[in-house]
């Protein structure tokens, strides 16, 4: 991972064979982030997207294998029980250039991977909510 960094920004450049969240992950307790957005392009392979089902409260995924462009990432970092915890949502284009998205679980660097990451002041943690069944924010 190569960053480059100018004041609370983070632009960081992930090498083949690196995986975007254990990289994020890592980073934030190397550099002891409180919290952080962030957004990503690049490309991958060994993708794994999931959809939430809030009244199962249940996660379905799907893997995907091959070569993918990394259309568009958003996501955050915040705080579960001591740990960093990333929460994204992607686009990926599929070799026929057709769309898939979803929550992104992880993702495995096959060109590279490009992390623009906005570091936050203040520390967010987040909570269980038995409602959704969610690890949510709390002011």
């Amino acid at each position: 991972m190569i960053i480059l960094k100018d004041k609370n920004t983070y632009i960081l450049r992930l090498k083949r064979g690196e995986y975007v969240i254990k990289s994020l992950e890592k980073l934030a307790i190397r550099e002891k982030l409180k919290s952080a957005s962030f957004t990503a392009i690049g490309a991958l392979d060994q993708v794994e997207l999931a959809h939430y089902n809030v009244a199962k409260k249940k996660y379905s995924s799907k893997k995907f294998n091959s070569e993918m462009e990394l259309v568009n990432m958003t996501g955050n970092i915040s705080w579960y029980d001591g740990k960093p915890l990333v929460h994204a949502h992607a686009s990926l284009s599929n070799p026929d250039m057709s769309v898939v998205g979803g929550h992104f679980v992880e993702g495995r660097v096959s060109g590279t991977c490009e992390i623009s990451l906005n570091v936050l002041g203040n520390r967010i943690e987040k909570q269980y909510d038995p409602e959704t069944g969610l690890k949510l924010m709390v002011p």
